[in-house]
């Protein structure tokens, strides 16, 4: 009988402990989860210094709040450094440019005369005065469309970055980019051109030019030469593309130095652009000459607004030169042109990873 009393006390006892227990656990669930679990996480993500205090809160926060700052570029976020590099490579490149267009518009004048009559004629403040306004904005346009094209073209062709493209992938998208480029620049490549080759003064700059071509020949004068152009800056920019990175891994294996990796790489990569489209270079500056001196006999009748795209005049001067002095007239001013070009290619290869880095840094893109 008292064992049996003994049982039914146990058994109370412990059903007393059960439901102790079960309203402790009631009453934790009924905190605030959200504060429990902020507290366990902070706790558990503040480590302590050497003093064992917790570092200040505020120093967590300034670090997050600057990794949310950054924000993903857009191609609009890439115009600003491009357009920077493309503006100090054409100031830096001019004088060359000017010594490329009096060799290739008089096939057979050396590099040396072609200087030489050109300071003699206008002086060493002919660099400043005659076509440089033109040259700087046609430059720094053209490349600037040339490099911010590419990439959004070799995506939309081949539906992946050009940093994951193939060297033929890159050559191809950088030509079909430059038909934006050379329809935006033909006006002002037919200003600089006729202002190098003002040898008797007839013009005062570059608005002087622009009004004579218009009052001569329309607006259509302003393309003089736009098919010429075409086949040349395809040539070029698909050149320079194509190979940049295939000549920055074989120099890779020479130096491992970033800098002479660019700037050589840019070099060969500029000078093969050079090789590939000089001779459409001469040819279209010969036939830019001859229709803007055709702009100041009256007697000849002003040509079709679609003259400049037509392809004949171009490919008959390169006939033409070809049966009268063979391939190096197809190929004269090739040193000055090599120089221009190149040393183009070396700074935009330094230059346009370089201002992309500090613009990004100081934009907060990534």
């Amino acid at each position: 009988m008292t064992r049996g009393r003994a049982s039914r006390a146990l058994r109370m006892l412990l059903l007393l402990a059960g439901l102790q227990a079960s309203a402790g656990m009631r009453n934790t669930a009924s905190a605030d989860p959200r504060s429990m679990q902020s507290s366990l996480s902070q706790s558990a993500a503040e480590p302590a210094d050497e003093a064992g205090a917790q570092k200040p809160p505020e120093r967590r926060v300034s670090k997050l709040a600057n990794a949310i700052k950054k924000r993903k570029a857009t191609p609009m976020d890439t115009l600003p450094p491009i357009c920077g590099g493309a503006f100090v490579t054409s100031i830096v490149m001019y004088p060359a440019d000017v010594v490329r267009a009096i060799c290739m518009s008089n096939p057979g004048t050396g590099a040396g005369a072609a200087l030489n009559g050109f300071v003699e004629t206008h002086g060493l403040m002919g660099f400043v005065k005659q076509g440089l306004v033109a040259e700087v904005s046609r430059a720094s346009i053209s490349r600037a469309i040339k490099f911010f094209m590419q990439p959004l073209v070799h995506t939309t062709m081949y539906g992946k970055p050009e940093s994951q493209g193939t060297p033929v992938s890159k050559g191809v998208a950088g030509a079909v980019g430059t038909v934006p480029e050379v329809i935006a620049i033909s006006p002002l490549e037919n200003i600089k051109l006729a202002a190098q080759l003002d040898t008797e003064g007839r013009f005062s700059g570059s608005a002087s030019i622009a009004k004579h071509i218009m009052k001569t020949r329309g607006f259509s004068g302003l393309m003089i030469g736009y098919a010429g152009m075409q086949v040349r800056q395809c040539l070029w920019t698909g050149g320079f593309f194509l190979t940049l990175d295939w000549y920055k891994g074989g120099i890779a294996s020479v130096t491992s130095n970033k800098l002479a990796q660019d700037v050589l790489s840019g070099f060969a990569a500029g000078a093969t652009g050079t090789a590939m489209n000089c001779w459409t270079d001469v040819c279209r500056s010969g036939v830019q000459k001859q229709a803007l001196a055709e702009t100041f006999d009256a007697a000849i009748p002003r040509p079709s607004k679609f003259e400049p795209l037509n392809p004949g005049p171009f490919f008959a001067k390169a006939g033409e030169i070809m049966s009268s002095r063979g391939l190096t007239g197809l190929y004269s001013g090739v040193g000055p042109k090599m120089i221009h070009l190149g040393g183009s290619g070396a700074l935009l290869a330094v230059l346009m990873p370089r201002f992309k880095s500090m613009w990004y840094d100081m934009r907060g893109l990534y």
